[in-house]
């Protein structure tokens, strides 16, 4: 069977989990208080409003977002890229001063890697390795709380104006969360402050719902959703074009907002925390049944969707 109709996520499930077990349901593996992370894209995904620095630093990004996420600090990436020899060498120059700035930003130290020839259109990955500042340790319930960093929808907008020819107006917030997006470095003063009330963790890469999903599969429990935490401008005007909620979580993805699910009990404090450090958090819902590995909203199974990279949005 071709990987376009089996897909990237069911491949890992059926496949890479005859080798990996459970850890396929893990962005990211520790060991030794160690953290490591690689990921990537092909040099094609770009817009007209992006350029070659903004691949760097969002393919850095990308990266860094798991790895705080899961509560490590960035120490040290390095690169893998591959290019065409017909590209211009200053476009080049500009991918690495991409990776360079947003190592400084994450405050981690670029240590070099791999240049290759592709005879496409080339590829950027980023692998890092972070010392880990929580040891999450809590067993879920029932009933534990799940937290969503921030707002999300803007990337939707852009994807979905983009399968439009870009006649769908996109805010400029949107364009700047997909050209360079940037991960909040609190999030590790959260992991430093709530440590002990964390049961787990998780970004937003392929999109809310196959992040959800995989959060389930982990716990072995059952999510049950009660907001979505989508910008409310973001929404209005996808919805003047025939668009709601099921095509915004679609087409939704790389949003590098977090996940964390928690004790119910500081779930208020945790709140009124990233409040005060500008984050636009809210609670998207709480673990249901354990045994369960679905996610339900209203009452309601979901169809999970996203992107996926054999298959594209599903």
């Amino acid at each position: 069977m071709k990987l376009k109709d089996i897909g990237e996520h069911e491949f890992i499930r059926r496949s890479l989990s005859k080798y990996l077990g459970h850890n396929i349901f893990y962005d990211i593996y520790t060991e030794d208080g160690f953290t490591y992370k690689i990921d990537g894209f092909q040099l094609s995904y770009f817009f007209s409003f992006m350029d070659y620095y903004d691949i760097g630093w969002k393919a850095v990004t990308a990266t860094v977002s798991d790895i705080i996420t899961s509560g490590s600090k960035p120490r040290i990436i390095l690169s893998s890229i591959g290019v065409n020899s017909e590209m211009e060498d200053k476009q080049l120059e500009a991918i690495f001063y991409g990776i360079i700035n947003a190592a400084e930003y994450y405050e981690v130290k670029y240590v070099g890697g791999d240049l290759n020839n592709s005879e496409k259109n080339g590829w950027i990955d980023i692998a890092g390795i972070g010392k880990k500042l929580c040891d999450a340790k809590n067993n879920p319930e029932e009933g534990d709380i799940i937290i969503i960093s921030d707002e999300i929808g803007f990337t939707s907008e852009v994807f979905i104006s983009y399968l439009n020819n870009f006649n769908i107006p996109i805010h400029e917030i949107s364009k700047l969360r997909v050209k360079h997006p940037i991960v909040n470095k609190n999030i590790l003063n959260f992991y430093k402050e709530f440590c002990n009330y964390i049961v787990s963790s998780t970004d937003i890469s392929d999109g809310l719902l196959i992040s959800l999903q995989n959060l389930s599969d982990r716990l072995n429990y059952s999510i049950l959703i009660e907001d979505f935490n989508i910008n409310h401008s973001v929404y209005e005007n996808l919805r003047r074009y025939g668009y709601g909620v099921n095509d915004i979580l679609k087409y939704s993805g790389e949003e590098f907002s977090s996940l964390f699910v928690v004790k119910k009990e500081k779930a208020q404090e945790m709140l009124e925390w990233l409040y005060h450090y500008n984050f636009s958090s809210k609670i998207l819902g709480k673990l249901g049944k354990e045994g369960e590995n679905e996610i339900k909203y209203k009452g309601n199974k979901l169809a999970i969707s996203g992107w996926d990279n054999f298959k594209g949005w599903y």
